[in-house]
């Protein structure tokens, strides 16, 4: 079984296992939650207001701009895609471990809240990730070693400065 097959069944399963062992979590969660609003001590609104803020928390962005600034760096010094490769598996294995969490509290906030947020940006999310894997890993890193040295500090501006705009604005 090539080894890109492997890679992709256990990011797979990391999603998976991430988005049900969440999904649950809400549910207890908004168990514990409506029994601590019976007693004041709580509001029915607090943890989606919490979960809504995951989603919108700049950890993944942080996550894809470094990303991004490494695969940069591996342009122009084509001896660091060995960094590039570690960064990349951290990226899907961290990367989609949150995003599958993210998605089973959308899902879970979407089912009984009737609030799709988190569950939309978890699928944006997923989708640029996916995107960015494959135009880095599969397009880049077969034409970074046909490219000129012009072509190569080209590309690698560009992606150093996308980085710090999907950090600061995206």
């Amino acid at each position: 079984m090539p080894e890109q097959q492997i890679q992709w069944k256990r990011i797979a399963g990391s999603f998976a296992v991430m988005a049900a062992c969440a999904f649950f979590l809400f549910v207890l969660a908004a168990v514990l939650n409506y029994l601590a609003s019976v007693v004041g001590l709580s509001s029915q609104e607090r943890l989606t207001a919490i979960i809504t803020s995951l989603s919108s928390s700049s950890t993944l962005q942080a996550i894809m701009a470094i990303w991004l600034f490494t695969a940069a760096l591996a342009i122009v010094a084509p001896r660091l895609w060995g960094v590039l490769s570690i960064a990349t598996a951290l990226l899907f294995d961290i990367g989609y471990g949150v995003l599958g969490a993210l998605t089973g509290f959308g899902l879970a906030i979407g089912i009984f809240g009737s609030n799709w947020y988190v569950l939309m940006w978890a699928v944006i999310y997923s989708l640029l990730v996916v995107a960015g894997y494959f135009a880095v890993k599969r397009w880049l890193v077969s034409d970074v070693q046909a490219m000129d040295g012009r072509a190569r500090w080209i590309v690698a501006g560009i992606l150093a400065i996308v980085a710090p705009i999907l950090l600061l604005w995206l």
